[in-house]
């Protein structure tokens, strides 16, 4: 089973929408963004160029090749191409792999097949290598792809991948990123020229700086700026990760630390040496916070949501600062240290998922490992069951079994540059000499990424704890996740063995039953059962009392609500989340949602009686924030949103199902909604009179028959602040038009192209880069154009 939201790619299709560059943010609140990089836009260009050039040959598959030393930025310059609109337009199929030193092609093409996202796709990880290719060339074959091989260093390998790469003569690329000057030559010679990539030159280095820390990029920087500006693009010599690392200090630290930081480097210092400066800088708790994404796979996407619960499990954030800083406070400082990059936003400007760059991830490791703070292994490490860290993170693909190492490497390419290589050498993950080692009851996190055994039911979990369970030991283990591994075997002592427990993540494990004893686990803050089979939860679960962030699939607390009714034990009253909740009617549930007034985020499924019934109590939760409901029955009505009014506190709506109303009012809507979902709503009147009112809108989806109408018509000066609007399957949509001055700051239209039924678009003093978007997504509609009647009006 594939992570899908931990997964590699940058190119993924997010079932929910997220921002992929910072123009595109709410102004209020921008965060920086991987996507945009400075100083590259004539390669950037270049990029673009092949990879949206159809004619002639061009037609052909085509590999492009970005070559340069480490750290000097090939990955960011092909994400943020690739992060573009009409790049993502282009291609039917994305998909981006990490390909590394020692790679799997097996695994490799187990990867391109998960993120291809192709219906029924079964078994992929029991496939063999003929399989595998069979399959991966059926899929590309007719299809326009655009596949990144990141980090490629056997040209070998490449030529085994190129058998299996369909070429249809519709455009499709393969782009490939490499330290070695050699690769290229070898791959595609008589086509496309590689980019090479150099150094940057003063004034580029100039422009990074200035973009990376907000201290320099004022129009007339303080005087006593400008010596700590010099000596930082001095000693950077044109290195990005070293100019966003010494540019970041000073949005830290005082002007004086960061001077006296900067001059005590050498006059030429390695990566190793600048990484390790900024490191050393941090406070202790966030110091621990930075390396703890090493756990997590090179160059993979984190969700935010994962890792604030993880952080807060291990009790890293409390330690920061005694003025009760929380994750996100943290994180944030990460951000603009330039310590971690944000990979995708929320339309809100918060980060959803972001990543610690490659050149700063095998540092970072390197200096985890030599304090003993997290380890890396394979899945041989659990028939030792001795460990030589309390944190260890199951990684399934180090080569040679074992524990993994951070190693100092330089590339052959370009050695007689020695001193350029030695700034920029980058690190290999090899087999490590082991130190002391501890057992499994004195681990407090374990991670595992070992997802490659599809159908197999892992049980790694059982061997881990096997020394633990005969004695009955107690465990100090705080965090314990297996996202993505295929039906992990837990023992049914779970809860009785690991009383420290605050953190079970169990997301798209498939598993099918919990233990019951997982209802002992008194110190349980997130319980994440998102995306399994799991159905039923121990009859306890609700009198959890520490327990704050419940995610499940359509699961019944029926029995669970009874017992704690029946029992008449104290209700926890800190739950702040349940998601994936399903009601039915006289569900005693309804008493239990009653007393939770404290809820933040609620999402719940039911008939329309039930939901009706939850409404009445929904209405009661003052601090909620999101809320989503599904009627399990489509045909029932929904009939809930009479008093939507009161929640002033929801930023966040989602509604699944008919709502029983011609149209809607003001009264049916919160007034400070960010993020509206319409779906199956089947309303007849044109809602976008009573939505364009909402100041603060942010975001609408109208999904499928959530109007019957045949014209959706946007008024003059409406939605002032809505960014996104997705239109799916609205069937009987004949007419849209949009009035001057209508959506100012709307930037993104998804949809559009999927409505076949559209005779006439009207479109009244829009902005040039809507009416290309709409021009793109409907080429044969008519499109009125109606400049010359609002200038005759003074619009």
């Amino acid at each position: 089973m594939s992570d899908s939201e931990v997964g590699t790619s940058p190119l993924d299709d997010e079932r929910s929408i997220v921002a992929s560059s910072p123009s595109e943010l709410p102004k209020a609140r921008k965060m920086k963004d991987e996507s945009h990089i400075v100083g590259r836009d004539d390669f950037a260009n270049k990029l673009v160029s092949q990879l949206m050039d159809e004619r002639g040959d061009c037609a052909d598959l085509r590999v492009i090749s970005v070559v340069g030393e480490g750290a000097i930025g090939k990955t960011a310059l092909v994400r943020s191409v690739c992060h573009r609109v009409d790049i993502k337009i282009r291609f039917h199929y994305c998909a981006w792999v990490r390909v590394g030193p020692k790679p799997n092609l097996v695994h490799l093409m187990v990867d391109l097949l998960k993120q291809l996202r192709v219906p029924e796709l079964r078994d992929v990880d029991r496939m063999d290598k003929e399989k595998l290719s069979d399959k991966l060339l059926g899929i590309l074959m007719g299809c326009c792809y655009l596949i990144v091989l990141d980090d490629l260093c056997e040209p070998q390998l490449m030529d085994k991948l190129m058998m299996v790469l369909a070429d249809s003569r519709n455009g499709s690329r393969v782009i490939v990123t490499t330290r070695y000057s050699n690769i290229p030559s070898s791959i595609d010679p008589w086509y496309f020229k590689p980019l090479t990539l150099s150094p940057l030159d003063g004034e580029e280095s100039e422009k990074l700086l200035e973009k990376c820390s907000p201290a320099f990029d004022v129009a007339d920087p303080p005087v006593n700026l400008l010596p700590l500006k010099e000596r930082i693009l001095s000693k950077s010599g044109g290195s990005p990760p070293k100019i966003l690392l010494l540019g970041g200090l000073l949005s830290a630290t005082t002007l004086d630390r960061c001077t006296e930081l900067v001059n005590g480097l050498p006059d030429h210092p390695t990566l190793q040496d600048v990484v390790r400066l900024s490191v050393d800088d941090l406070p202790k708790g966030l110091e621990q916070c930075a390396l703890y994404l090493t756990l997590f796979p090179k160059e993979s996407q984190i969700p935010t949501r994962r890792l604030f619960r993880l952080w807060s499990a291990e009790n890293l954030v409390s330690s920061v600062l005694e003025n009760g800083v929380d994750a996100e406070k943290c994180f944030e400082i990460l951000v603009s240290r330039n310590m971690v990059h944000v990979a995708q936003q929320r339309w809100d400007g918060s980060a959803r998922s972001c990543r610690l760059p490659g050149s700063l991830f095998d540092v970072f490791y390197q200096l985890a490992r030599n304090e003993r703070f997290l380890n890396i292994y394979d899945c041989s490490i659990h028939d030792e069951g001795k460990f030589d860290a309390p944190r260890i993170a199951i990684h399934g693909n180090i080569s040679g079994g074992g524990e993994a190492k951070a190693q100092i490497n330089v590339p052959e390419a370009g050695r007689e540059h020695s001193e350029t290589n030695a700034q920029e050498a980058h690190v290999e993950i090899t087999l490590a000499e082991p130190h002391q080692r501890m057992s499994a009851k004195q681990l407090c996190s374990y991670l595992s990424f070992n997802t490659m055994k599809l159908r197999t039911p892992a049980g790694e979990i059982a061997a881990l704890l096997k020394p633990i369970v005969p004695k009955k030991d107690s465990s100090l283990l705080r965090v314990l996740d297996l996202e993505g591994v295929y039906k992990p075997t837990l023992p049914e002592e779970l809860g009785n063995i690991l009383p420290n427990l605050e953190y079970l993540g169990l997301r798209w494990t498939l598993l099918e039953r919990l233990p019951k004893s997982v209802g002992l686990l008194s110190r349980l803050e997130t319980l994440d059962l998102k995306h399994t089979n799991i159905s039923e939860l121990p009859d306890s679960i609700l009198e959890a009392e520490n327990l704050r962030y419940l995610y499940m699939t359509e699961v019944v607390l029926d029995v669970a609500a009874r017992h704690q009714l029946e029992s008449k034990k104290s209700l926890n009253y800190n739950i702040q989340t349940i998601r994936g909740l399903v009601i039915e009617d006289d569900s005693p549930m309804l008493e239990v949602l009653r007393e939770l007034t404290g809820l933040r985020k609620l999402a719940l499924t039911g008939k329309g009686r039930a939901v009706l019934e939850a409404t009445k109590h929904i209405l009661n939760m003052k601090m909620l924030k999101s809320l989503k409901l599904q009627l399990k029955d489509p045909s029932c009505e929904m009939s809930v949103m009479s008093s939507f009014h009161r929640l002033r506190s929801l930023s966040n709506l989602y509604l699944l199902g008919n709502l029983g109303m011609r149209s809607l009012s003001e009264l049916h809507i919160p007034l400070n909604l960010k993020v509206l979902t319409l779906s199956q709503s089947r309303l007849d009147d044109d809602p976008m009179g009573v939505l364009g009112k909402l100041k603060c809108l942010t975001i609408l989806l109208l999904f499928g028959y959530s109007y019957n109408g045949q014209r959706l018509s946007v008024s003059k000066g409406t939605f002032p602040s809505l960014r996104v609007l997705k239109l799916w399957r609205l069937s009987n949509l004949l007419e849209w038009i949009i009035q001057a001055n209508a959506m100012p700051n709307l930037c993104l239209i998804f949809g559009l192209e999927r409505i076949k039924t559209l005779e006439v678009i009207t479109l009244v003093c829009i902005r040039d880069e809507i009416k290309r978007r709409v021009r793109y997504m409907q080429p044969n509609v008519p499109i009125i154009r109606e400049e010359q009647s609002d200038k005759e009006d003074g619009k």
